[in-house]
């Protein structure tokens, strides 16, 4: 019954925690596709525990990151989707006494967001364009969520 409660208390902590900014693993992250020298998709997938906002804004986030590592100082979303993957997980306990047995669980709803984008980066403010200034970008959004303000991830 210990390694049960073990189990079930290192479970319950790792359910409760959003997708971080990084590289996609198995509780999401970003991935990206360059399409040209100064284009790229980039899509972050979060986890049921993110919020679509915290999902839109780390895809944001990479479009700056990855536009700095190209050498850009500015970036547009030529195109961009939300969207979500939705299902249930359905969570059974028992517990058994000396004379007696208790049952619980339910099925509780999943909803993990998704944030895609194709980005074009400049070497500078484009004439004509409304552009997003890579550096602002990085240290509003770090600041919002309270990241590390040079831990950016190439």
């Amino acid at each position: 019954m210990r390694n049960v409660v073990i189990l079930a208390a290192g479970v319950a902590l790792l359910a409760g925690c959003s997708t971080g900014y990084k590289t996609k693993g198995w509780t999401g992250g970003f991935s990206e596709t360059q399409l040209t020298a100064d284009s790229f998709m980039v899509n972050f997938a979060a986890n049921a525990y993110t919020s679509p906002e915290q999902a839109s804004d780390f895809a944001i986030l990479r479009a700056a990151d990855k536009s700095e590592a190209l050498g850009c100082d500015h970036f547009t979303i030529l195109n961009g989707s939300e969207s979500a993957v939705t299902g249930a997980v359905t969570v059974n306990t028992a517990a058994y006494g000396q004379n007696t047995a208790i049952s619980t669980g339910g099925v509780f709803p999943m909803v993990k967001p998704n944030s895609k984008l194709m980005v074009k980066c400049y070497r500078g403010q484009p004439e004509g364009i409304q552009a997003f200034d890579v550096a602002f970008i990085q240290s509003s959004i770090r600041g919002k969520y309270k990241l590390k303000q040079y831990a950016v991830a190439k």
